[in-house]
């Protein structure tokens, strides 16, 4: 009886479904920007158009997303200005980036970014802080294979680190890219050296297009197979960056967990549009393996 009751009321149920189309709200596209320039090396500037989150994406649909027409301009504090130049190059995407030719990052200088695009102007201002001192980065073993890279850190005195990694692996054959949750703070309060894991995450995330062919498939997460030898770039940016940064990687990682709701909105320092302009102190690669 109990199961004629049962199949009754799910009979019932699927009687009532229907299907739902879902209906997008009117939405006005936004310009973002994607922009960084380092201690020592050239500006870099991304530019696409935001879509709304049902948009049907095709080859036509993305190329239309890209902005190869605009002017960009980087005036600084004490006096440097450029246009910036466009290039093609196909190991990113999109395929365009806007570089600097002359204008090179320093320490303690302000970066002003003004964006001349379809009409309208965007504009921001970042900083490259000193870089990180970095005491110590080794590989902590976990089994007979692998290990978690870990670094040390030594606090500031006159102010807190706002703290950004990147990593490449040489065995899975990467470029460089954030670990894992990159950004943290380093107190300035903090008596003793700063230790953390830097959590190896995978240059094409989610969006890996062959899974099966990438080396750490295997793997539990975080870890590095002890034979790797991992480049890593300790870099330092200023408390606004840090605050954009980090709603970015939080939004990421809450996207990886069907059970978590961000009720954070993502954070900009683009003004007239949505994006990060973002200074970055670095002193080098740090190059870590089981040897060293």
């Amino acid at each position: 009886m109990r199961f004629v009751v049962f199949i009754g009321v799910l009979l019932l149920i699927a009687g009532c479904t229907k299907e739902v189309d879902l209906v997008q709200p009117s939405y006005e596209p936004k310009i973002v920007v994607d922009g960084y320039i380092e201690t020592g090396k050239a500006a870099n500037v991304f530019l696409t158009m935001s879509s709304p989150y049902l948009t049907h994406y095709d080859s036509a649909s993305i190329r239309n997303t890209f902005l190869n027409h605009a002017k960009i301009t980087i005036s600084t504090s004490d006096g440097e200005e450029e246009v910036l130049t466009l290039y093609r190059e196909n190991r990113f995407f999109p395929p365009f980036v806007y570089k600097s030719v002359a204008l090179r990052g320093r320490v303690g200088v302000e970066y002003f970014l003004e964006v001349e695009v379809r009409g309208q102007i965007l504009r921001s201002v970042t900083t490259i802080p000193a870089a990180p001192v970095v005491l110590n980065a080794f590989f902590e073993q976990v089994s007979d294979t692998t290990a978690n890279l870990e670094m040390e850190i030594e606090p500031r005195q006159d102010e807190d680190t706002y703290l950004f990694t990147r990593v490449k692996s040489r065995l899975a054959g990467e470029s460089f890219h954030p670990s894992y949750n990159p950004v943290d703070v380093v107190k300035s309060s903090d008596l003793s050296p700063w230790r953390s894991q830097i959590m190896r995450s995978s240059e094409f995330g989610l969006y890996y297009l062959n899974a099966e062919e990438y080396f750490y498939n295997d793997y539990d997460r975080y870890v590095y197979d002890l034979r790797d030898t991992v480049d890593v770039i300790a870099g330092a940016v200023d408390s606004v960056s840090y605050r954009v940064l980090s709603s970015l990687f939080r939004d990421r990682i809450n996207q990886e967990n069907p059970f978590s709701f961000n009720g954070n909105r993502i954070e900009t320092n683009i003004e007239g549009g949505i994006g990060r302009w973002t200074g970055i102190g670095i002193s080098g690669v740090i190059y870590v393996s089981s040897e060293n």
